[in-house]
């Protein structure tokens, strides 16, 4: 018997691409499906498409609410989700033929709690398809949270299916324009195992007129680095003390790199200087590798105008690799 898949879709002007969206998703060969849309108060006529596709295919519920933020949408869909299986598409992106029968075969056949894949960048330009690794490798939830510092494709919600009781009481942080960051891996927290494959799935549309890419935005997602990186390291080692070593060398590598990244603003490089003095007053944390004191020196002792004006060079890239190293 088919477990059915809960797919959230958050909408928000968008009604050039959703079409495309929904069509890879309703052409799955797996069918059971239960699509949840939620229109966080578009204006564009994104709800009306939400509405008409409905009508047509009665696996998809759709719900209209006062625009709240992408989080707030997802966790509209989440209190509605009841499939035995997890899926998140943004509403501009698209899946690839087949993607759901092939993600919902290897989580049956390894029978882990959730699964990654590999994905592709699509723009007018070109495409590029992000492969990490090659083959299949199923690892316990501690090898996946050793690696996952290193790995800034664990914090994306899209190119993975899970088990939706991993995320039994957990919901995003809404007021951040990189949410994701601070939701994906509390979900690894409560797997058992999962499984990597190189099958590429999903389509990750990259467009200039992206809100993300709002020099507001830029700015927002400069602060959202650092506070993610804090929480994740704080919730990891409270459920995981052994593993302290990892997340604090990390923590002190990211820090310093982030202090030198593009579209760093003065609310980011305030965090970012608090939390490196807050991890160094702290008695029980590693003690800093010798390859960081340059750069901790420099994050500490060089003035904040200054490191601003040392970022301030512009930078075309994808907002989902800018997260973290």
């Amino acid at each position: 018997m088919k477990k059915t898949i809960s797919v959230v879709i958050p909408v928000y002007n968008v009604a050039a691409y959703l079409p495309a969206c929904l069509d890879s998703v309703l052409a799955q060969s797996y069918e059971d499906l239960e699509i949840l849309l939620v229109d966080d108060g578009s204006t564009d006529g994104s709800g009306r498409l939400c509405d008409e596709y409905a009508a047509r295919d009665g696996r998809i519920r759709v719900v209209h609410q006062k625009n709240g933020g992408a989080a707030a949408a997802k966790n509209r869909a989440l209190s509605l989700a009841t499939g035995e299986y997890l899926s998140f598409v943004d509403s501009d992106d698209y899946l690839e033929p087949g993607a759901y029968a092939y993600m919902v075969g290897l989580l049956e056949e390894t029978r882990a709690d959730a699964a990654q894949f590999a994905f592709r960048y699509v723009s007018p330009e070109k495409s590029e398809d992000l492969v990490f690794r090659q083959g299949r490798e199923v690892i316990d939830r501690m090898e996946y949270l050793r690696r996952l510092p290193f790995d800034w494709t664990s914090a994306l919600l899209w190119d993975k299916l899970y088990r939706r009781r991993l995320f039994d009481g957990v919901r995003f942080e809404e007021g951040h324009k990189i949410d994701d960051e601070f939701f994906t891996y509390q979900g690894f927290l409560n797997a058992q195992t999962v499984a990597l494959d190189d099958r590429i799935v999903y389509n990750y549309r990259r467009r200039a007129s992206s809100v993300m890419l709002s020099p507001k935005a830029r700015a927002q997602r400069s602060v959202d680095r650092v506070q993610a990186l804090c929480s994740r390291r704080e919730t990891v080692l409270r459920r995981f003390p052994e593993l302290r070593e990892i997340y604090d060398t990390q923590f002190l590598d990211a820090l310093i790199y982030m202090s030198e990244y593009p579209d760093n603003s003065p609310g980011s490089l305030s965090l970012t200087k608090k939390a490196l003095r807050t991890y160094l007053l702290h008695p029980g944390n590693t003690f800093p590798p010798k390859r960081f004191l340059p750069g901790i020196a420099r994050l500490l002792l060089t003035p904040q105008r200054t490191l601003l004006r040392q970022t301030e060079a512009p930078r075309n890239s994808s907002p989902t690799e800018d997260y973290f190293p």
